[in-house]
């Protein structure tokens, strides 16, 4: 299949035979059917509906069609309920229940990047006369994800993309970028849709953006979950099934995608690496739930009308699988579930594997370097009047690293209600103990960490972090929270609690209290008491006069000698940098 630039009046002419011949052999047409046109199609495919004209399209739908379900489920950082919305006789209480695979599409997370939300409308619109494509799954949508930022309207913020007239902004009410917040949940909208991911536990999640970067002649690339991280079955099943299958409809749909194009900066030459989808990111969130995770890139510089056809055929080509395959689908994802309870240890972080990968041909475009008239430096520059077809290499694989052993419980102490909470949305249940008890747990006490020097994402985010384990006798408290293991949820478990994965909530500050002492000490008072606790002590005694033996720095610094004995004496609080989760093995 060849890809080539057109004129834009030649490209615009041709995608409208493009998608008449679509609909006629995938759907009937709009054009034929007496239902609602989405203001997408009557701008002729420059504008895209508001937030308000969007809900009053869905409800108008809903209203005139009692198989198209539309409610309100959780609130937002704007104040506004989140919707939801699927084709199908069943409530909200009766979808998991369901023998069908369960597709759910996530649109406006950015709502400057609304290709999803007018793709989505015609979809479902079109599927009340294409009923056979339901007859296996149950397509549910989130219309507007980022309300705060849909309602944020104008036409200056995307500087880099073409169309369409008027659109949202990235940030929400809190002006954070909720496709960073999936692990953290911040807002309203991210607890909200933790809770909905437990509710309806979809098969399949799709998320609908529009990328930068670098500029090549498709329309659409496309996100899936890591295949070596999402694993237990279910990554071979992604790589080897559901990614073919995939690019083999929108091929005979005449939109070849690829897999998105993970490079900025400098020219797009022959190689380029996949996405790390840590949890922070939706797709690395629905791996530790066990859900096959997809997000969708149009490509910026193409125009509007290219990029909501591009859409709207990756989301039907993806609901026409999850139709065609849905029992196989489910039971990935339930051996994968059982494999995830059943594992010894689990992965917290993945590192690339530069000794593998794959080879495809793709169309791009020349670059060049010309003189700037602006800056007199050299600027790169695409040239569209030039297209190739190369071979590119893709690094697709992933190894483990930092595997940890999984633990039979986990304490966390009651005090951390964020965590608890957050835990909580995403399905894990917390016992509290019914008495203050005594146990023998392992703990973690932070050794090292470096923390970014900018705020990101409203955090001061911690990684490369050491810790080290203890073998301790802890006195609990009645109400503090222990968390059982062995089940599906024990890997968002472990990769929240466990200090060491990137996106833990150590690392993103949740428990930066352990960080600072609460008590200290007047040395002019102390100093009496320390001589006295090394000629209790004199093991401890003789390790300090070592210590002060064979280090000239120690030596000289009589308030590092001081200090040195208060951590190692019972005045020294046991809180201080320790992890307030603890295992037991």
């Amino acid at each position: 299949m060849t890809l080539h630039k057109l004129k834009p009046l030649h490209r615009n002419f041709i995608l409208r035979m493009k998608n008449i011949l679509y609909c006629i052999c995938f759907f009937l047409p709009f054009q034929f059917l007496n239902a609602q046109s989405t203001l997408f199609e009557t701008s002729e495919g420059l504008k895209s509906a508001s937030y308000t004209e969007g809900i009053d399209w869905w409800q108008k739908l809903s209203k005139a069609n009692e198989v198209v379900q539309m409610h309100e489920y959780g609130q937002t950082d704007a104040g506004y309920p989140l919707h939801l919305i699927w084709i199908g006789n069943e409530n909200l209480d009766q979808i998991r229940s369901s023998s069908k695979s369960i597709l759910l599409i996530n649109n406006a997370i950015h709502p400057g990047e609304p290709d999803g939300v007018d793709a989505s409308m015609m979809l479902f619109r079109d599927l009340l006369k294409k009923t056979v494509l339901l007859e296996n799954v149950i397509p549910v949508c989130i219309p507007y994800y980022n309300i705060g930022g849909a309602l944020n309207r104008g036409r200056e913020s995307r500087a880099n993309q073409k169309g369409p007239l008027d659109y949202g902004f990235r940030g929400n009410a809190q002006l954070l970028d909720l496709n960073r917040d999936f692990i953290k949940c911040d807002s309203k909208n991210a607890l909200s849709f933790a809770a909905l991911l437990q509710k309806i536990d979809p098969d399949v999640y799709i998320e609908t953006h529009v990328s930068n970067g670098a500029d090549y002649q498709y329309d659409i690339t496309y996100l899936a979950s890591q295949p070596d991280k999402l694993g237990h079955g279910m990554g071979a099943y992604l790589r080897e099934e559901m990614v073919p299958s995939l690019n083999q409809s929108m091929n005979k749909l005449n939109e070849p995608v690829v897999p998105y194009v993970n490079h900025h900066g400098g020219p797009l030459l022959n190689e380029y690496t996949a996405f790390y989808d840590s949890p922070r990111y939706s797709t690395g969130l629905t791996s530790l739930h066990q859900i096959f995770g997809f997000i969708t890139e149009t490509h910026m510089l193409k125009d509007y009308q290219s990029r909501v056809d591009a859409t709207y055929k990756f989301l039907a080509s993806m609901l026409k699988f999850c139709n065609e395959n849905s029992s196989e689908i489910q039971r990935k994802r339930l051996e994968a579930k059982r494999s995830v309870s059943a594992a010894k240890t689990l992965a917290l972080s993945w590192k690339l594997d530069s000794s593998k990968y794959v080879e495809f041909p793709f169309y791009g475009y020349q670059h060049a370097y010309k003189k700037s008239q602006l800056t007199g430096g050299e600027r790169l520059y695409y040239n569209t009047d030039s297209p190739l077809l190369k071979q590119m290499k893709f690094y697709a694989y992933y190894q483990e690293e930092g595997k940890v052993t999984k633990p039979k419980q986990y304490i966390l102490q009651r005090g951390f209600h964020k965590v608890a909470q957050r835990l909580r949305a995403n399905g894990v249940q917390l016992t509290e103990l019914q008495k203050d008890t005594v146990l023998a747990v392992i703990s973690y006490k932070i050794e090292d960490f470096k923390t970014v020097a900018k705020a990101y994402e409203s955090h001061y985010l911690h990684s490369n972090t050491q810790a080290s384990k203890e073998s301790i006798v802890w006195a609990f408290k009645k109400g503090d929270w222990l968390i059982e293991m062995g089940t599906d949820k024990d890997r968002f478990v472990m990769e929240t609690l466990e200090p060491f994965g990137p996106d833990s909530y150590f690392n993103w500050n949740f428990f930066d209290a352990i960080l600072q002492q609460k008590e200290w000490y007047s040395p002019y008072v102390f100093e009496e008491k320390a001589e006295k606790f090394l000629q209790k002590y004199p093991k401890v005694k003789l390790e300090f006069l070592n210590l002060k033996k064979e280090d000239k720095s120690f030596r000289e610094d009589a308030r590092a000698q001081l200090y040195w004995i208060y951590q190692k004496s019972p005045y020294y609080e046991p809180s201080h940098m320790r992890l307030p989760v603890f295992r037991i093995d």
